[in-house]
């Protein structure tokens, strides 16, 4: 499953999210402010706090929001 760590007023996360959509890729949306589990999850796996993060494999990531590194994560 893919993941994408953001938050709710982050435009880049809204970009990603809609970009994963219109390719028709299902994805879990994990909030960073609201749930601090998913932002330990989302520091641990980049060593970082900036978001998009979109994974989908809990070890290899993207860290914002680039079509082209996002379409070799997934294969598409």
């Amino acid at each position: 499953m893919v993941k994408v760590y953001g938050f709710e007023s982050c435009p880049y996360c809204d970009k990603a999210k809609r970009y994963l959509k219109s390719k028709g890729i299902e994805y879990e949306v994990h909030d960073v402010e609201l749930n601090p589990e998913d932002a330990e999850a989302c520091e641990k796996l980049t060593g970082d706090t900036a978001v998009p993060v979109i994974t989908l494999d809990d070890k290899n990531y993207v860290l914002g929001f680039d079509k082209a590194k996002i379409d070799a994560l997934l294969g598409i």
